[in-house]
C-alpha cells in the first residue's frame, strides 16, 4: 500500500471515531434531527479541509450513531428520539407494558 492510501485510511478511521462519539452524545437529546445537527457539523468538516474520506466517514459514523442513540428515549420511555423513531412507539409502548423494554432496544438498535 501507498502512504497515500495508508494516510487516507487512518484519516477515515480518526473522523469516523470522532463522528461516532459526538453524534453519540447529541442523539441522547430527543428532538435533534439531521438539519440541525449533522448537517453543520459536517460543513465544518469540510470548510476545515478534511479529505473527502474523511468526510463521507464522520458523515456516515454520525448518522448511525445517532439513529442509536435515538433508539434509547424512544423505548426505554416511550419518546421518540427523532421522526424516524415514530413507527417504533406503538410496538416499544407494547413491550414496555410486557416488562421487556430491553428486547425493544435491542431490536431497534439492530435494525
Amino acid at each position: 500500500m501507498s502512504a497515500e492510501l495508508l494516510q487516507q485510511i487512518w484519516v477515515a478511521g480518526a473522523m469516523g471515531l470522532v463522528g461516532a462519539i459526538v453524534f453519540a452524545a447529541i442523539g441522547l437529546v430527543s428532538g435533534t434531527d439531521e438539519t440541525t445537527t449533522l448537517a453543520p457539523l459536517t460543513l465544518l468538516v469540510v470548510l476545515l479541509g478534511v479529505p473527502a474520506a474523511g468526510v463521507f466517514t464522520f458523515f456516515l459514523a454520525g448518522a448511525v450513531a445517532k439513529h442509536m442513540t435515538h433508539a434509547v428515549p424512544t423505548a426505554l420511555l416511550g419518546i421518540p428520539g427523532d421522526t424516524l423513531a415514530t413507527p417504533l412507539l406503538q410496538d416499544a409502548n407494547a413491550l414496555r407494558k410486557l416488562g421487556v423494554p430491553h428486547i425493544a432496544l435491542r431490536k431497534m438498535i439492530s435494525g
